[in-house]
């Protein structure tokens, strides 16, 4: 859903109707929520105004009072009861709607009931009337879509009309009563019309508002040269971790771009620039794009956080970022020397503060990095490094330049620590 959409449809008046279908998923579920918010508020006043009617049977229709009682607690109640909690499960739209109109339609047809075994009663010429303000009631404050509105209306006045012509009503009270039938579905329609493209274009407004808002903060967390997020979102990713995963494995790598400033000096800002975008997008290639963060963290400098990482797996890693980078062949000004980089690496599992303590491991051992000639990760790669210093050796001399590698692999664990410290 994106806010050019949005922005289209309330340009277009697109929200008198149906939405395109993604936009009218989302509708409906905002809808189904409220339609449940509606349900229960009106629940208790409807059953308590149905019931208190009881009050003008037992006035003006003492005959069939017990009867119409009856269909009052153990018919009607019950059913405007059943339509609420069904709205609870009902995932379909239009069943929800129906499900509503259910109530309503009951009380038309006991009202109207009543009425036919009362018709020849001049008191019951009276009582009928009830029936339109239900179907007002119906289209105006349950809020039904527009087309389960105009067939539970259609049905409703049929029913009314059918009813009155089957009873052989007095023609005053037939020609009053269709006319105000009529009249009253119209308004109530057209009201309800209104209120549903009302519904529709506020919907349309918040989703709006919504979207600016998010883009206005993804924004805010993007990196104007490189395209990357910068430490506002890395902020935000480790809260979120925090906030709902502990003891996940997870690493940071510290990239820095080897000898920047002279590249800089030397083929100018333009070029610089140019050269931390291939730097960005290199590092952006070798990452899992819906589990791992490429920050620039200031600079030439950049961090790389892998979510769900053993240590051993992170400096492989770091290992293929630094090789991938190096083989990217963007020389200094001599043409000869290449871009490269240093990696610290550090490791660790989410926990509170966690995010602290992993850059400063990650910068220290970035820092050692450096320090060991630059061009390498740290704590250093066993395998790289084994193969480099065992090449042109017997096996057995080669197994102990490894296992001393692996030492000093160690080593440089204790290092970082220690920094961190």
């Amino acid at each position: 859903m994106q806010l050019a959409d949005i922005d289209r449809l309330i340009a277009g008046r697109g929200y008198r109707f149906t939405f395109p279908s993604e936009i009218e998923a989302a509708y409906d579920a905002h809808r189904a929520r409220f339609r449940q918010r509606l349900s229960n508020a009106l629940l208790l006043p409807t059953l308590l105004c149905y019931n208190v009617f009881l009050f003008v049977d037992y006035l003006l229709l003492p005959g069939t009072f017990w009867l119409s009682a009856a269909l009052h607690f153990f018919v009607v109640s019950p059913l405007i009861v059943f339509s609420a909690f069904a709205l609870r499960k009902e995932n379909d739209p239009r069943k929800r709607d129906y499900y509503v109109a259910l109530g309503p339609i009951a009380i038309v047809a006991q009202i109207l009931f009543i009425y036919a075994l009362n018709h020849t009663s001049e008191a019951a010429q009276h009582c009928q009337y009830l029936a339109i303000v239900v179907l007002i009631f119906m289209n105006v404050l349950l809020r039904l879509e527009y087309d389960q509105a105009l067939v539970t209306s259609c049905f409703g006045f049929a029913l009314y009309v059918g009813t009155l012509f089957a009873t052989g009503a007095p023609l005053p009270v037939l020609t009053i009563g269709v006319m105000a039938a009529g009249a009253a579905l119209y308004l109530s329609l057209s009201a309800n019309r209104q209120m549903q493209r009302d519904a529709r274009h506020g919907f349309l407004r918040a989703m709006q508002d919504k979207l600016r808002v998010d883009q206005a903060q993804t924004e805010a967390e993007l990196d104007v040269l490189t395209g990357l997020y910068n430490r506002r979102r890395l902020d935000a990713v480790f809260g979120d971790l925090e906030a709902t995963t502990s003891h996940l494995p997870v690493a940071v790598l510290m990239v820095d771009v080897d000898h920047f400033k002279r590249f800089n000096d030397e083929n100018g800002h333009l070029a610089g620039d140019a050269c931390l975008k291939r730097v960005a997008n290199a590092l952006l290639g070798k990452v899992r794009k819906d589990q791992d963060l490429v920050v620039r963290f200031g600079g030439e400098e950049f961090l790389v956080f892998l979510v769900n990482m053993l240590p051993e797996n992170a400096l492989m890693i770091g290992e293929e970022l630094r090789a991938e980078i190096e083989a990217l062949r963007i020389f200094h000004a001599d043409g000869k020397t290449p871009i490269t980089v240093s990696i610290g690496v550090m490791s660790d599992r989410i926990s509170r503060g966690a995010q602290e303590s992993l850059i400063a491991g990650a910068d220290a051992a970035l820092y050692s990095a450096k320090q060991a000639g630059r061009n390498q990760i740290w704590p250093p790669c066993a395998e790289r490094r084994s193969d480099e210093l065992a090449e042109g050796l017997e096996s057995d001399e080669r197994e102990g330049v490894r296992d001393a590698i692996k030492n000093l692999q160690a080593l440089g664990d204790k290092m970082a620590n220690v920094a961190v410290v």
